[in-house]
């Protein structure tokens, strides 16, 4: 691994991309999925990535960390002429430790509030659902936002996701989330939450939602790998302000907490 950060390709041109894995215990929550994350996402950029060190890496500084965050960069390396990667170049990778925001328990339970943002994101099927490194829109939503979070559509005026996490909303005895095809960033607990209740045998509906199907809900949270899953109490759209019921999502979050602690309990 290059030393010198400054000739890496993640800081030249953002060619790379990550992962965001809460540790409890000494373990890796949801590791299957960051993992399956990781081959999908590096296949998708052409990244070749030795999955199985990387593997031996978290877990090591998993236990060494015991609670907290661990973020895994992972970069194509150095070199190359301009854009063009060196031929058979293997990526490197970065590990780092955080504190789980202090927030975010208060969130779970009370819930928060949320607008519509003014920005919108590009449309780009080569790299939706990706987590790469450029992240320059998600830094201006950061920049506008004047409540707790703030809902994000595309440029076609489709729902995508929040500032930092997936969007899902209740509607008629039903979920539903965005898909993303053409922009945003499919997450580890939205698939999670999909892939749970699919085997419950209540599938979440994905498609293309506009603003006018989310002032419609009955019930919004967001989700991430860190927050998990936090109600919407209310979102000031332009036009109006819209308080949702967080029941349908309390009674949602304690069936993931659930299936969750069954998950972390599984050997990697």
């Amino acid at each position: 691994m290059s030393e010198d950060i400054h000739q890496d390709r993640a800081f030249q041109y953002g060619d790379g991309m990550f992962t965001t894995m809460h540790v409890a215990c000494g373990r890796v929550a949801l590791w299957s999925l960051h993992a399956q994350r990781l081959q999908n996402d590096s296949a998708r950029l052409g990244l070749t990535v030795d999955l199985a060190l990387l593997t031996e890496q978290v877990h090591a500084a998993a236990e060494k960390l015991t609670d907290g965050v661990l973020k895994v960069h992972i970069s194509s390396g150095c070199g190359g002429r301009g854009y063009q990667r060196p031929a058979g170049q293997s990526a490197v990778w970065r590990l780092s430790d955080f504190s789980v925001p202090a927030q975010y328990a208060c969130w779970q339970k009370q819930g928060i509030t949320a607008d519509i943002s003014p920005v919108t994101l590009g449309l780009q099927p080569l790299l939706a659902g990706i987590k790469h490194i450029n992240r320059l829109e998600q830094v201006l939503v950061k920049e506008q936002i004047t409540l707790d979070d703030a809902i994000v559509c595309d440029m076609q005026g489709y729902v995508t996701e929040a500032s930092a996490s997936n969007v899902f909303w209740f509607a008629d005895g039903q979920w539903y989330t965005p898909s993303l095809d053409n922009a945003g960033v499919a997450g580890v607990y939205r698939a999670f939450i999909l892939s749970t209740l699919e085997q419950a045998g209540k599938p979440v509906i994905t498609g293309k939602f506009t603003i006018s199907d989310l002032k419609a809900a009955n019930a919004v949270f967001l989700c991430n790998a860190l927050m998990h899953i936090v109600p919407l109490n209310r979102i000031q759209f332009d036009d109006a302000e819209v308080c949702f019921d967080c029941g349908p999502v309390w009674t949602l979050q304690q069936q993931m907490n659930e299936a969750y602690e069954r998950e972390h309990e599984t050997p990697d």
